[in-house]
């Protein structure tokens, strides 16, 4: 059986969001506004496409980006919409610039539901527990690599992901120091989509991006799609 057949199997019956109200049948579904941090000049990379397409495709309403990196943000297509901040770790865009992008729109006149950054959704992280145990099979040992950030409420965080996968945590900024010490280890990025950092560790023998997995892509398609 191949991954991607696995994963949808896996993920029938599988409620991502318990606590949530569910919409009726004939309801329409409410519009996604997905932050994402996209590269430079605001270019969305093509897994990140995709995965738009997908989920529009399977909740048959308006999805678009907030893309951080992009000059100026899009407006609203539709009056009322889940803003949903697909950022990994709890730095300052999820902490400043969410709250900023919730309110400019609630300014506009949109009624806005929003969701804790997408590192927080439990979710998520059974998705990616299922993917990393698949991947351990195949590499003798790994270690998660994410973008430096402040200490104090990301350490907390870290040290909570280690704990779960119990895996090596390592700092972007302190990976060649680490795989110095630990050269057979395989670096895989905590990083939606490709960017600089995993496009330097996949040179150096690491893992692509995770939404470069089909397996974790159609996993967090499975999640948008269900949300009310």
């Amino acid at each position: 059986m191949n991954r991607d057949h696995s994963t949808t199997s896996a993920l029938v019956g599988f409620d991502p969001w318990p606590l949530l109200r569910k919409r009726a049948e004939a309801g329409r579904a409410v519009g996604l506004r997905l932050v994402i941090h996209g590269r430079s000049g605001g270019v969305v990379p093509p897994c990140l496409q995709q995965l738009l397409v997908a989920v529009s495709e399977r909740r048959e309403a308006p999805v678009e980006f907030e893309v951080l990196t992009a000059e100026h943000p899009k407006p609203a297509r539709c009056d009322s919409q889940w803003l949903v901040p697909l950022l990994l770790l709890p730095g300052s865009h999820a902490r400043c610039d969410v709250p900023q992008i919730r309110d400019r729109l609630k300014a506009e006149g949109v009624v806005v539901k929003s969701l804790p950054f997408l590192g927080s959704w439990n979710c998520w992280w059974v998705l990616m527990a299922r993917w990393i145990e698949d991947v351990a099979a195949s590499n003798a040992s790994l270690a998660l690599v994410h973008h430096p950030l402040r200490p104090d409420i990301s350490d907390r965080f870290l040290a909570s992901i280690q704990r779960r996968f119990d895996l090596p945590v390592v700092s972007f900024d302190a990976w060649e120091q680490f795989s110095r010490d630990h050269p057979n280890v395989v670096p895989l990025p905590l990083s939606l989509a490709p960017n600089r950092m995993s496009e330097a560790l996949r040179q150096a023998g690491g893992m692509p991006s995770l939404l470069e997995d089909t397996q974790l892509r159609q996993g967090l398609i499975h999640c948008l799609a269900l949300l009310p």
